[in-house]
């Protein structure tokens, strides 16, 4: 693993640990529930399990097809990668749990269906971001000249495509990964507290509509701590698959 991207997972370990633990310690103080530092652990976890498969699979499903919207924007795989764009603004996160949770109480399957509504919005960013991106590496200018190298080479288009290309699309989406980070979270708050899942949202939620301030704090005091970890998971794997961070600059911390 690049020495920069362990410094910036070892910078980013106290924003995002500290408020999570904060949260849990000031639920063992105020909570009014003798167990709620527990509950809220768990409900950490139930948060985590769902926005961390959902934003990976989003994230790379969406990313894949905006840059193959840019290479063969009219195959089946381009139409999808461009419907995806075009759509991310009108598919928010609490709409799709709202749908999802109708689709559960219908009889529908809960874990498939909530995973699939946190995707979607993540997929429609990807591909938001992917599309320009790879646009830009097959292009004329400058951030082009890695692909036209790699072609004077004689190089596979395949390999061309997979080692130098699409690298470059990727990179930008994980840089914007904190947008997908934030909705997926206030998604999965929404699907908590409607199919009510052991989660921190819910826990947040519950402790809001009772009128208590002591028990919906600490759950979100650690969602923000969440929040920040999943964001700092992305900025270091933007710096793991970006070509321009594999030299010898030094980490700036930034």
């Amino acid at each position: 693993m690049p020495r920069p991207l362990i410094r910036r997972l070892i910078d980013a370990v106290p924003t995002a640990i500290l408020p999570m633990a904060a949260g849990i310690g000031l639920s063992a103080l105020v909570a009014p529930q003798p167990d709620a530092a527990a509950a809220l652990l768990r409900g950490l976890a139930v948060t985590l399990l769902l926005t961390l498969p959902s934003l990976a699979v989003g994230t790379a499903l969406g990313a894949l097809a905006g840059s193959w919207a840019a290479v063969a924007p009219r195959s089946a795989g381009g139409l999808i990668g461009r419907f995806l764009a075009g759509a991310g603004p009108l598919l928010p996160g609490f709409l799709l749990a709202a749908v999802a949770a109708l689709a559960v109480r219908a009889g529908a399957s809960a874990a498939p269906l909530g995973w699939t509504a946190l995707a979607i919005p993540a997929a429609c960013q990807a591909a938001r971001l992917s599309r320009p991106a790879m646009e830009r590496a097959l292009g004329a200018g400058p951030e082009g000249d890695a692909v036209r190298m790699a072609r004077g080479l004689g190089l596979d288009e395949r390999i061309v495509l997979r080692h130098h290309a699409l690298p470059q699309a990727v990179a930008p989406v994980m840089g914007g990964l904190r947008a997908a980070v934030l909705a997926s979270v206030v998604g999965a708050v929404a699907l908590e507290s409607l199919l009510d899942l052991p989660g921190a949202g819910a826990l947040m939620i519950d402790a809001a509509r009772a009128g208590s301030a002591a028990g919906a704090l600490p759950p979100l005091v650690a969602l923000c701590g969440l929040t920040a970890l999943l964001g700092a998971l992305g900025l270091a794997a933007r710096d793991w698959i970006d070509p321009a961070n594999h030299s010898s600059t030094p980490y700036d911390g930034a």
